[in-house]
């Protein structure tokens, strides 16, 4: 009996594993900005050779999110004040677009995935497990802009969220009440289910106060150049 032949996983496919693996763990804030990662022990935990690791990070390099260091180290970049005013203009470009082009036509089914989202989200904050809420709202926002299937607004969206994460916006921005940036997911999900283009507002109003906790903290308050945005 003929043996099927063993599928190789060549170099630069597992590199490219790697860098996924990398780019989830900074979107997803497992990684922190300002870390220092040592590719020996990212080779270790994931079971790979050095190779994949390097060719991973150089790729991280040129995205401008990590500089890498002698002795097999790596720094992930911090955002500068710039980056993260940037990244606050473009993520509102990316979501108000998304829900606009959504809203008259999306299928409910198609939102079932918001919806236990948000249900995750609530068990999250009834617990106090405010880093579990931190990343299933990061998962509802990326969901959001997956939704209006166009694959460059997606791309776009997950490349933003490396340079600027859901975790650190709520680290340097203060402290949001929580209870009704949830209830402003609720509001969204709900308008999206009745076709409601009251979507748009919603979604205006829940960046809008993202960016003013993000402009009133420690990071950036006092910035001229954040506060002529305000």
């Amino acid at each position: 009996m003929k043996q099927e032949p063993v599928a190789v996983i060549d170099k630069r496919s597992l590199a490219e594993q790697v860098y996924q693996y990398l780019c989830d763990s900074i979107i997803g804030g497992r990684f922190n900005y300002g870390d220092t990662l040592s590719t020996k022990q990212l080779a270790k935990e994931l079971d790979v050779s050095m190779m994949p690791i390097r060719e991973a990070l150089k790729r991280l390099e040129i995205d401008g999110l990590v500089e890498i260091r002698p002795r097999s180290m790596c720094l992930l970049r911090t955002p500068t004040k710039k980056t993260i005013l940037s990244a606050i203009a473009m993520r509102e470009l990316l979501e108000v677009y998304s829900v606009k082009s959504i809203y008259e036509t999306i299928e409910k089914e198609r939102l079932e995935p918001l919806k236990a989202l948000t249900s995750a989200m609530a068990e999250a904050l009834a617990q106090e497990n405010l880093p579990t809420y931190i990343k299933f709202d990061c998962q509802y926002h990326l969901m959001l802009c997956s939704l209006c299937d166009n694959e460059f607004i997606h791309r776009s969206y997950k490349e933003l969220n490396l340079h600027l994460n859901m975790k650190y916006m709520y680290d340097i921005g203060i402290k949001p009440n929580y209870s009704q940036t949830f209830q402003d997911h609720i509001d969204l999900l709900e308008a999206l289910e009745h076709h409601s283009p009251v979507a748009l507002k919603i979604i205006e109003k829940h960046l809008h106060t993202s960016k003013k906790n993000i402009l009133s903290g420690a990071f950036l308050a006092g910035d001229e150049e954040s506060q002529s945005i305000k």
